[in-house]
């Protein structure tokens, strides 16, 4: 029992690049800066929210976060960050704690790591 292993869980992140590109082209580039900025903003917002939610034990509150997290992040093209936010608010009244406590976990990676995979986009021209 004196080995200790520690894992830390790595995520893949999938953002779609082409439809930042469409935002861009659609609605002009200062438009399509502006757009990404708040979006980022709002997503960082929901994420703490989202997980001081669920360390208050407001499950009501940590479903309507996530569910918001899923448009907002639809629409940066974060397609894992909304994929594992639809699971938390399908999941936020099941009162599951263990599987709840790995989705919010993964989700606060999921998005952390997505925010991270935009700010290095945003430095390509799109």
């Amino acid at each position: 029992m004196d080995n200790v292993v520690g894992f830390r869980p790595v995520e893949l992140i999938f953002v779609d690049a082409g439809h930042l590109g469409e935002i861009a082209r659609d609605r002009g580039r200062p438009r399509a800066d502006y757009i990404a900025h708040n979006a980022i903003e709002e997503i960082a917002e929901r994420l703490n929210a989202a997980e001081a939610a669920w360390v208050a034990g407001e499950f009501t509150r940590l479903g309507k976060l996530s569910r918001s997290l899923v448009g907002v992040s639809d629409q940066m093209g974060m397609e894992t960050l909304s994929r594992v936010a639809a699971m938390v608010a399908e999941n936020a009244q099941s009162r599951d704690d263990l599987a709840l406590a790995a989705l919010v976990a993964r989700m606060v990676r999921v998005g952390e790591g997505s925010l991270s995979a935009i700010w290095d986009i945003g430095h390509l021209r799109l």
